[in-house]
């Protein structure tokens, strides 16, 4: 739902300040507008009257309440700078008055004209970040006119403005991927991203920027099939830039380090980031959006954490908040004038002289807009509901048939070690045949202790108790101590168990993990490979990803089977070269597990000719 609202923000405005807001409560005083007037007229230096006005707080609430003594007053200093020649003076006032024409009074042509004005300036005066702010602006008065071509040509100035300058501004990159994103051009929408990586990267932008930047293009990577690889690349290094992450180098950055941080699953940053918004006190009114964003946000979060209370009261605060943005939004809509005629909109791209045409929305669009708003939402309680429902019943399924594994695998050796104690009551056996039973017995109750421990590990992973705690793992060391554990199974089936792991290979992972995992996938290899063949485990890297593997040469397995390896329930237990029972329980537990860890488990198999499982883990440590 945030996505949504981030078209939302763009209707209510950027709302980010081209100059840096004044930290002033406004409630420290109820009339500064008036205030700052009277100050105005009683200097008389020409370049103290300019500065009364530039130096002031900016873009407070009650200037919003009072715009058009606000318009006036930065009338009077515009005129004074442009009769002196004070070309920056008159730059920043432009902007600011732009900016009061675009949000409070929401005449959007009289705005588009004075950021014309500002960008001819700023132009003169190379300044080249209020050059890339300014056409981001006029971006935005496009997109709110529905003038999509024009949008993306402002964006793209902003941007070739950002190469020149040396302030870091990266909303031209985020909207543009987003409405690409949304236009399914998926090309255009790449190549921003390219751009937003190479900007922050060739600047040594703080770990903030890069992560923004490099979420920008990993929010594009992820919807495309075939870039799957590079958006697992650029997750691992935005995980990694958060974990470094120390401090925020721009308050304005919170809800979107909050958004990135919920796209990669660092759901507790996400909480703690999207927190940090309600307690700032530079947040006029307006800005109500974001922290609608911010509420949604930690909703989904706590949610994802399996704190549904938590979620729960989050999501009430955002559905409150949000009915108010729907409510400014249609007055905003109603309000704002609007481009309407061709060739008064080619005038204005012009930077000429508009007559402006001024009429409010019919209301009966913007109360249509609000009841197909509100069916959207509805629309989108139903359909949680109903994923809830099917991950309820996938939930009982598997509970369902755990229970018949259980169930089935325990009973048998159960009742045979129950039977075989009462002959040995009665004497009813022979030593040879006792020596017989008790070796079949210890087979079967290895096999009995191996389900527990699986069932056990698999059943606290479902109920969120086993988090990763990664740290260095001497990968040789560990699969060494998992194969001395299988020798004596290895050593009856006649079957070579190979450690070509090289020493000296660590792996960034939690060792617990890894160590269920590998003996889990080295007992099912040993279990489908026929005496006189081999299992081998091996070491090797994809690009900049480690990988284990684990080799054997044994049955194999068909397409279909191999379809649904990795899913409890699916197809029917399978039966080893020695009879072995198989429930597909370790398999499961393995990919979870890896998961778990930020990898991911394949598997490669033919009839006859063996399988190959891979662990595929983030950058390894040397």
């Amino acid at each position: 739902m945030y996505r949504i609202l981030l078209a939302l923000g763009l209707v209510l405005g950027s709302f980010q300040p081209i100059h840096a807001q004044s930290k002033i409560p406004t409630s420290s005083s109820t009339s500064q507008i008036d205030s700052l007037s009277k100050l105005f007229d009683a200097v008389k230096d020409d370049a103290a009257k300019i500065n009364v006005v530039l130096n002031a707080p900016q873009r407070i609430d009650e200037y919003y309440e009072k715009p058009d003594a606000t318009i006036n007053l930065y009338n009077k200093a515009l005129t004074i700078a442009q009769r002196t020649g004070d070309t920056k003076s008159s730059l920043n006032l432009l902007i600011e008055m732009a900016y009061f024409e675009m949000y409070a009074l929401m005449d959007e042509p009289k705005a588009f004209k004075l950021y014309s004005q500002a960008l001819s300036y700023a132009e003169t005066e190379k300044d080249y970040a209020s050059c890339a702010k300014i056409c981001y602006e006029l971006g935005s008065i496009s997109q709110h006119q529905n003038l999509m071509a024009e949008m993306y040509q402002y964006h793209s100035k902003s941007i070739e403005f950002n190469q020149k300058s040396p302030v870091l501004f990266l909303k031209p990159y985020k909207y543009s991927s987003f409405f690409y994103l949304q236009d399914n051009r998926l090309a255009d929408a790449l190549r921003i991203g390219r751009l937003a990586v190479s900007y922050v990267d060739e600047r040594s932008a703080p770990a903030d920027f890069k992560a923004l930047a490099y979420g920008y293009y990993y929010a594009v990577l992820k919807q495309i099939p075939n870039r799957q690889k590079e958006a697992n690349i650029y997750k691992t290094k935005i995980v990694n830039l958060l974990n470094e992450l120390k401090i925020i180098s721009d308050s304005n950055n919170l809800d979107d380090i909050a958004m990135v941080c919920n796209d990669v699953g660092r759901y507790k940053l996400a909480i703690f980031f999207a927190s940090q918004v309600f307690k700032k006190t530079d947040m006029h009114s307006q800005r109500a959006v974001v922290k609608v964003n911010c509420y949604e946000m930690i909703s989904a979060a706590y949610e994802r954490l399996g704190d549904y209370q938590k979620s729960l009261e989050y999501h009430k605060k955002y559905l409150d908040a949000y009915v108010k943005v729907l409510r400014d939004i249609a007055s905003v809509e109603s309000g704002r004038k609007v481009i309407r005629a061709e060739g008064e909109r080619n005038l204005l791209l012009k930077q000429s002289e508009l007559d402006k045409e001024r009429f409010y929305r019919n209301l009966s669009v913007a109360i249509a807009a609000f009841v197909l708003i509100l069916g959207g939402i509805a629309f989108l309680f139903y359909r949680r509901e109903q994923t809830q429902k099917r991950e309820l019943a996938q939930l009982n399924a598997t509970k369902d048939k755990l229970v018949a594994i259980l169930s089935h695998d325990l009973y048998s050796p159960i009742t045979n070690l129950q039977n075989n104690v009462a002959l040995t009551d009665w004497g009813g056996l022979s030593q040879p045949e006792f020596t017989q039973q008790v070796g079949q017995l210890g087979n079967q109750l290895a096999h009995v202790r191996n389900l527990l421990d699986n069932t056990l590990t698999w059943i606290l992973s479902q109920m969120n108790g086993m988090q990763p705690v990664p740290k260095p793992v001497d990968v040789y060391e560990l699969v060494e101590n998992q194969i001395q554990t299988q020798q004596v199974t290895a050593i009856t089936k006649q079957i070579s168990l190979t450690n070509q792991i090289p020493t000296g290979v660590r792996l960034q992972a939690d060792e617990n993990h890894l160590i269920v995992m590998i003996r889990n996938l080295l007992q099912n290899a040993l279990k489908f490979t026929q005496p006189g063949g081999s299992v081998v485990v091996s070491y090797n890297q994809a690009g900049n990803q480690p990988q284990i593997q684990v080799r054997d040469t044994g049955l194999g397995m068909p397409p279909e089977r191999l379809a649904t390896l990795f899913t409890l329930g699916q197809g029917s237990p399978s039966r080893g070269t020695a009879n072995e029972r198989g429930t597909g329980l370790g398999l499961v537990l393995v990919k979870e597990l890896t998961e778990a860890n930020s990898g991911q488990l394949s598997a490669t198999s033919e009839p006859g000719k063996g399988t190959t499982f891979t662990l595929t883990f983030g950058t390894p440590l040397h």
